[in-house]
């Protein structure tokens, strides 16, 4: 009887060490599926980040353009007028400015 009883644990132990063993494979498993799911998970929201940015970069390229060409065409202006000046304008505009630059 005694041995019977022995024999039923130990059918026991095994069975409890199998179910153990099933456990363990099975959250083996289920880590690599969420380790792949958050590494594809993660390549994902880098190609957004990515194109997010490129976006960005386009738009302040554009943007940077824009002002660049006002800056120019307001340039262009500022020569045409100055170009209209005579001798006399600028020889005063010069004789105001040059206190400015040389020393006293």
């Amino acid at each position: 009887m005694e041995n019977d009883i022995l024999g039923q644990v130990i059918e026991v132990e095994k069975e409890i060490q199998k179910c153990l063993e099933l456990e363990k494979t099975a959250a083996r498993e289920w880590l690599e599926s969420v380790k792949k799911e958050c590494e594809e998970e993660s390549v994902r929201e880098g190609q957004k980040i990515k194109e997010s940015l490129l976006r960005s970069i386009d738009s302040v390229s554009k943007d940077a353009g824009v002002k660049a060409a006002e800056v120019v065409k307001q340039a262009a202006g500022d020569v045409e007028r100055l170009g209209k000046l005579d001798a006399a304008v600028l020889a005063r505009i010069v004789s105001k400015q040059i206190g400015r630059i040389l020393p006293e």
